[in-house]
């Protein structure tokens, strides 16, 4: 029998299922180092495909555009980040090596996102029978996702981003924590069904990070009884423990995108029973569990303040107690243990 042709009706429900691009209309591709001019126009319209049928998922309406470089570290470097600024952009080292990342940027007073990628990670999008393929595919949605939770927060918290200037310091380390731990966890977990499955590589580098950031930090304080800079001290131990929580938010968000409990992964569930930072792992999961019920829909930065309380909860577990004075400024007590002698 042949099959009905479906009737207006039927067309209607169906592109009403369907959700719309919200990527703009012509993405802007800069394509440098490839072999051929012919090549990079071809790779450039391939990308701009993808972007868009993944914006259909994921709200692409902020992104500014898209660079692929095979030099990524001078990709990094030339970006028009559309207002003065000193900062040079560099990729992640150490633990998990960056390959790709999506700046906020100035556009006419509008902030919007960049996406910036090695050219190696996205090559494998020419293949779809290539082993690295679900990988990219992961990856560009991975970052079409940070094109969204940016926009989120622009839009629940005007002037803030690229714009607002903290009246000290404390703030300012404790807000980089914040944005990285809730911007990683809403991240992996938006993008977790996309392409390949990312929960081995978040794994591993959350347990490398927990195995070894209690030594870094204490060796970082070693440091600091011989040069006696609190400036220095405070924005290495918020970064270094503030990286652990990022990677667990990563690894969270991933866990939550994908529906899975410790139960369904005992290398965790092992590494952290027992472990001094446990108990924040759990508070960790609980904040950003209760930002995003309210994804979008915050009337106040009171719910993501919890992640930076419980940064310097975790400073005081690691023998680095910060107080707030009232003049704006803040106190730090590093009371001496044997682990943190010179």
């Amino acid at each position: 029998m042949d099959e009905a042709e479906p009737s207006r009706d039927d067309e209607t429900i169906l592109a009403a299922e369907t959700p719309q691009a919200t990527a703009p209309e012509c993405i802007p591709v800069s394509l440098k180092g490839f072999d051929t001019e012919e090549h990079a126009r071809a790779f450039g319209n391939l990308v701009a495909d993808y972007t868009r049928a993944l914006s259909r998922y994921i709200d692409l309406a902020a992104l500014d555009g898209i660079t692929i470089a095979f030099d990524y570290n001078q990709a990094l470097l030339d970006i028009d980040h559309g207002y003065e600024t000193s900062r040079k952009l560099t990729p992640s080292e150490g633990i998990a090596l960056g390959v790709a990342m999506t700046p906020a940027v100035m556009r006419a007073g509008v902030v919007k996102s960049h996406m910036l990628f090695h050219a190696g990670v996205l090559l494998p999008l020419e293949d779809e029978n290539s082993e690295d393929y679900q990988q990219a595919i992961h990856t560009l949605a991975h970052e079409c996702a940070h094109v969204e939770v940016t926009e989120r927060i622009d839009r629940a918290f005007p002037g803030t981003i690229l714009q607002k200037k903290y009246s000290d310091h404390r703030t300012a380390l404790r807000w980089d924590v914040i944005r990285a731990c809730w911007d990683e966890y809403a991240v992996t977990r938006i993008c977790a069904q996309f392409g390949k499955q990312a929960t081995e590589g978040y794994e591993e580098t959350f347990i490398a990070s927990l195995q070894q950031t209690r030594d870094r930090a204490n060796e970082l304080i070693k440091a600091f009884r011989l040069h006696g800079n609190v400036g220095q001290i405070a924005a290495e131990v918020y970064g270094t423990y503030g990286e652990l929580m990022k990677f667990a938010s990563c690894h969270l968000g991933n866990m939550a995108g994908l529906g899975l409990t410790l139960d369904d992964l005992p290398r965790t569930k092992e590494a952290i029973a027992g472990h001094w930072f446990e108990p924040h792992f759990e508070r960790l999961n609980e904040a950003c569990q209760a930002l995003f019920e309210k994804y979008g829909k915050w009337n106040d930065a009171t719910l993501f303040e919890a992640i930076g309380d419980l940064v310097e909860d975790v400073l005081a577990d690691g023998g680095v107690f910060v107080s707030p004075m009232e003049d704006g400024q803040f106190y730090m007590n590093i009371p001496y243990r044997p682990e943190t002698m010179p």
